[in-house]
């Protein structure tokens, strides 16, 4: 008896791998898009369970105060951490890798430095050239006695998490595998791009501080390339945003928050004074972006490959 013939040939296994594969294993897209998913999948779960505490503290939603806000971003944090972990498991590697060694004495002083040269202190830079300017006025103190302690303390636990959270979620196992598939710079620059719009929804943003945003993408992908780590580019995050949104009580993204040390005012055009988008929608931020990228440069050799 005669075979009968398949009307159309099997598609090829070779086809198949050469989809998924390549000679390192599982291509980057793929192992990026299961990162993604069970990010996606696990910080819903991790907030949703921190919300029987954000009743007994009296907020209704996420974010609407500092103890609100330290939740949601210590949730967010262990979703991208064990998220980074799975994934660290499923391909044999160290998570050192994905750039926040905790092993290395280089740690905390790369955070340290981060926080204050690279943080607080341009952030002040910056300030002081707007007061020069006439386009911003450091007005007096909000704060007394214990407050300034207790909103100091709770800001910086809260904006530590909150570095923590974008750095890691968007320049470590990200940016590590991205990189993996395209190459460093152009997964730099397409992730930079990315946090930029994911910044552009927030109440009150404006397109210079949406491309502040990403410009300060592309400063911490610099610091990653060139000192080995994220914990620079952490520690920066970290004291900029504490010292913005505490210290100097300067809007964030149009967002001026409770407990501020300094009542400022702003006067002058937008363009310059950064309006009521904060210093992050004045056009000296972007200049101050690429001279510490240029520092950076010039500062940190970068580490071998060996």
């Amino acid at each position: 008896m005669m075979e009968l013939q398949a009307p159309y040939p099997a598609q090829p296994p070779e086809m198949l791998r050469t989809i998924f594969l390549n000679p390192r294993g599982l291509r980057a897209g793929w192992r990026l898009a299961i990162f993604v998913a069970l990010f996606a999948a696990l910080v819903r779960v991790l907030l949703a369970a921190t919300l029987p505490f954000q009743q007994a503290l009296g907020n209704p939603s996420p974010g609407s105060s500092p103890g609100s806000m330290l939740l949601s971003q210590v949730a967010a944090f262990l979703a991208v951490a064990i998220t980074s972990w799975i994934m660290s498991r499923i391909e044999h590697r160290s998570m050192d890798e994905y750039g926040l060694p905790l092993r290395k004495a280089s740690a905390l002083s790369r955070f340290a430095a981060g926080y204050i040269l690279w943080g607080f202190l341009p952030l002040s830079l910056l300030l002081l050239a707007m007061r020069a300017l006439g386009v911003f006025f450091f007005g007096e103190g909000a704060l007394k006695g214990v407050e300034i302690l207790y909103y100091g303390t709770l800001w910086g636990l809260v904006f530590l998490f909150v570095g923590l959270v974008e750095e890691y979620l968007v320049r470590g196992y990200a940016l590590y595998t991205l990189a993996d598939g395209i190459g460093y710079w152009p997964a730099a620059i397409v992730l930079a791009v990315l946090f930029a719009l994911l910044h552009a929804g927030n109440d009150g943003e404006s397109r210079l501080g949406v491309l502040m945003t990403g410009t300060f993408a592309l400063f911490a992908s610099v610091t990653l390339r060139r000192t080995g780590s994220l914990w620079l580019a952490v520690g920066a995050h970290a004291g900029w945003d504490w010292g913005q949104s505490f210290f100097y009580g300067v809007a964030d993204s149009g967002l001026q928050v409770k407990g501020h040390f300094l009542n400022p005012r702003i006067a002058g055009p937008e363009w310059l004074s950064g309006g009521t988008v904060g210093p992050e929608g004045s056009a000296l931020v972007l200049v101050l972006m690429v001279m510490m990228s240029v520092l950076v440069v010039i500062l940190y050799r970068e580490p071998s490959e060996s």
